[in-house]
């Protein structure tokens, strides 16, 4: 299996917290739409899990809607683990680690995959993260994704409409982004039954889709 997270895994180890808030700002979702769209999905009293929390983007947003449900980060770097111990301990389970390693003590209502998180797997990685995440899911449970609209340009150098390489000063980054059938042939295999698609647009009109995958 390509492994092309683990090579991206210094990059979120040495970005600073407010570089990743700008660039949260710079992509509009510092306005919460993704996560507004995704909020409809959900009931208050469900348990969540967050897929790559940063430095706390959606575990904010949870907490300004006064969720009910019990919240989970999942994060895999060290660096920012600490600052979601720090600010958000008390409130949220905060877990280190790789998603696809990762288990939890109860099964969960609802996985929320933001801001372009799945990207930075390979075809492979997002295969087998989706079906282990199915796995940690309640009977009825759903899971969100969020990516870059396909064939649409966004701030990093384009290999193809799928592969792009984005190359900062805190590192490089390699990503895929699949096509809808892909998604659903990862579903599928997984064992979701229904996948819902939304287009949307962010604060500063970056394209974006929305994946909303059910059991």
């Amino acid at each position: 299996m390509e492994q092309i997270n683990e090579k991206n895994f210094n990059f979120y180890n040495r970005i600073g917290l407010d570089t990743f808030q700008a660039l949260a700002k710079d992509g509009g979702f510092s306005t919460f739409v993704d996560l507004e769209i995704a909020y409809r999905y959900i009931q208050p009293t469900e348990n969540i899990a967050e897929i790559g929390a940063g430095y706390g983007r959606c575990i904010d947003f949870l907490l300004a809607k006064k969720h009910q449900g019990k919240i989970i980060a999942v994060e895999q770097s060290p660096k920012l683990c600490e600052h979601l111990r720090a600010v958000y301990s008390s409130t949220i389970k905060i877990v280190e680690g790789d998603i696809y390693k990762v288990s939890f003590d109860h099964q969960i209502d609802a996985a929320l995959w933001m801001w372009s998180g799945m990207i930075d797997f390979s075809v492979e990685e997002q295969a087998a993260v989706i079906k282990h995440i199915h796995e940690l899911l309640t009977q009825k449970g759903k899971l969100f994704i969020d990516i870059p609209r396909i064939g649409i340009k966004t701030i990093a150098d384009h290999i193809d409409q799928q592969r792009i390489k984005l190359t900062t000063d805190f590192g490089e980054i390699e990503c895929y982004i699949p096509l809808s059938s892909e998604v659903k042939e990862y579903a599928d295999a997984a064992g979701f039954t229904r996948v819902d698609e939304i287009n949307y647009e962010t604060a500063t009109d970056k394209k974006r889709t929305m994946y909303i995958l059910m059991k």
